[in-house]
């Protein structure tokens, strides 16, 4: 074959085609054709790219579409590229302070904008040390007009809850217009009910103790500014509910194979933890409606309720019309702080008693290991004991003492008032069991600090936080994407259990040179695996009753059949019942039917 010929000058110089990169929105939009029955083909000469280009971002539809979605905020109906990736990262977190101070509703102005604003790039801007081009940003007015255009912010300026200072004037006049309607209505103290959210710094502890300071030089993720939104309501009558709980992410490490409605708050999820009209309604119509019934046909009193709220953005006027025999009223504007029942001591002794909880962990913790890494063992509490911590601290709030912060709305209902509920005997253990932890900023911890550790939940969000918050609404989380079968009880996870107890009560028996204290505790150990053991009965009972055919697989059950081909005779088991595949595997009881070592070793 002849060597191919260099072009001579009189062929003209030829000059690369320069190569296209689309951008985000770009691809966004051929995607958006190609979804409109568009062929390849018109798309690549519609937007200048080859066809091979185009099918590549067509592989790739789902996952562009879901970066696109995690950084473009739900406010930004108009977008623009900004070269300045600190910039960006500035404007997002400065949309979500805005959305939390309207949340909040905190005003605002566009002093306030640029001055977080500045605050924020100071932030995000690269240092020095990276070798990056640091750029200056002055926040000017020509920059707060392009923000308020990209994000369509018609007007900063918020009205309502935390705008002006509390309406003491309608304050002092709506419990009698609540009065009138109760005694119309006949409602009585069980039927009348007060909701209200709160944030919760759930792994936040005091600034001096040397687990925030480790926390704070560690790169990453800073687990003291994870946030979570706890919703308690309770009963004129002093009954409280369970606790409602909303986190950034739908299925947490710890709560892998649990069953969300068998859990002991009711869970919620979204991508920034905070109350909306869709959650609220999800909360009323599976939580509060239901929980409300059981616990008034236990009372046997008709079901018949009055649900008070404030006018918080995340309480939809809708809920008026959501249940026939559930009326919904609103609190007057700028009155909560001052009337709203639970808002008069409740939150607070929660958020106390949580905190206790917390630091008894850590005590607990280092009781069991004589040579404890404080910082390590507090990276192992997860959102499994959370949750746990706060129906606990729910739990732990009396009766009377709810019953008592209706005195300003509804003063005929409270009984033998003795003043509103106090957290001065939980800080007076917090400080106690920081003593006991030991190390800088415990030993040596003060009333003062745990007291603005306690308020400082429910405050407007810092810039760490909205790092925080920033992050985690635009990272891909994996523990979302996995969902694990539920857990379930077998007889081989039984057997582990009463095996645990016995070596327990065997140690028990041999360490306490007491017989008669020992024999109690252990007697204790056996009585309260009573139900467990009830259990176990019954799934050796259930399993005796399972025909054989159900332990054999496809090719068995078709050995009598004509062969197959090989391809299709190699088949999986047949899938059991959900309720009953999991107890198979421990080991049948009927005659004919057998279970390998293998089997065993995957429970």
């Amino acid at each position: 074959m002849a060597p191919k010929r260099k072009p001579g000058p009189s062929a003209g110089v030829q000059h690369k085609k320069q190569r296209l990169v689309p951008t985000r929105q770009e691809k966004v939009a051929v995607l958006d054709c190609l979804r409109d029955g568009v062929s390849v083909s018109s798309v690549a000469r519609k937007y200048g790219y080859s066809e091979s280009s185009v099918h590549a971002i067509k592989v790739r539809e789902r996952e562009i579409r879901d970066i696109v979605a995690a950084s473009a905020p739900i406010t930004a109906q108009v977008t623009s590229q900004v070269h300045d990736k600190a910039l960006a990262k500035t404007e997002k977190a400065l949309n979500l302070w805005l959305e939390d101070m309207n949340r909040k509703r905190v005003p605002t102005d566009g002093v306030m904008l640029q001055q977080k604003a500045l605050s924020l790039y100071a932030l995000f801007k690269p240092s020095a040390e990276d070798g990056q081009p640091v750029k200056e940003f002055k926040a000017s007015h020509g920059w707060l007009t392009s923000f308020r255009k990209r994000f369509k912010l018609k007007n900063v300026h918020a009205t309502g809850e935390a705008s002006t200072p509390a309406d003491k004037e309608a304050a002092k006049a709506y419990p009698k217009q609540l009065k009138e309607l109760l005694d119309e209505k006949g409602y009585l103290p069980e039927q009348v009910f007060n909701a209200v959210e709160t944030g919760l710094f759930w792994k936040k502890m005091p600034e001096r103790t040397y687990i925030s300071k480790s926390e704070k030089q560690a790169p990453g993720f800073k687990a003291a500014n994870d946030r979570v939104t706890v919703l308690l309501c309770g009963s004129a009558a002093g009954h409280l509910i369970k606790p409602g709980l909303l986190y950034r992410s739908a299925v947490p490490r710890a709560l892998k194979g649990k069953n969300k409605n068998l859990l002991p708050v009711f869970w919620q999820s979204n991508k920034k933890a905070w109350v909306t009209a869709a959650t609220f309604q999800d909360w009323f119509h599976n939580c509060f409606v239901p929980e409300v019934k059981r616990y008034l046909e236990e009372k046997q009193l008709n079901f018949k309720v009055l649900l008070i709220v404030d006018n918080a953005p995340g309480h939809p006027e809708a809920l008026c019309f959501a249940h026939n025999d559930v009326e919904v009223v609103f609190l007057p504007p700028n009155t909560a702080s001052i009337i709203q029942p639970l808002d008069q001591g409740v939150i607070r002794c929660f958020k106390a008693t949580y905190t206790r909880l917390t630091f008894s962990w850590i005590r607990n913790a280092m009781d069991t290991d004589p040579n404890p890494d404080v910082i390590e063992c507090w990276k192992s509490f997860n959102m499994a004991t959370c949750i746990t911590y706060i129906k606990q601290a729910v739990d732990a709030i009396k009766p009377e003492s709810v019953n008592a912060c209706w005195r300003k709305l509804w003063k005929e209902c409270v009984g033998d008032f003795k003043g509103f509920p106090t957290i001065d005997n939980e800080v007076e253990h917090i400080v106690q069991m920081a003593r006991q932890v030991g190390g800088d900023g415990f030993v040596d911890l003060i009333e003062e600090e745990v007291e603005e550790l306690i308020d400082g939940h429910g405050g407007t969000l810092t810039n760490e936080e909205l790092e925080e918050l920033l992050r985690s609404s635009t990272d891909d989380e994996e523990e979302e994407d996995e969902q694990d079968e539920p857990a379930s009880w077998n007889l081989h996870k039984f057997a582990q259990v009463f095996q645990t107890a016995k070596h327990l009560n065997d140690l028990i028996a041999e360490f306490d040179p007491s017989m008669e204290r020992s024999l109690k505790i252990t007697q204790g150990i056996t009585d309260s695996l009573r139900l467990y053991r009830e259990m176990f009965e019954q799934l050796k009972r259930q399993q005796r009753q399972l025909p054989s055919t159900m332990f054999l697989t496809k090719n068995a059950a078709v050995a009598s059949e004509p062969t197959q081909s090989t391809s299709e005779a190699e088949t999986e088991p047949t899938p059991l019942p959900a309720t009953r595949n999991l107890l198979l595997r421990s080991g049948p009881s009927s005659p004919g039917a057998t279970s390998s070592p293998e089997e065993d070793e995957e429970d």
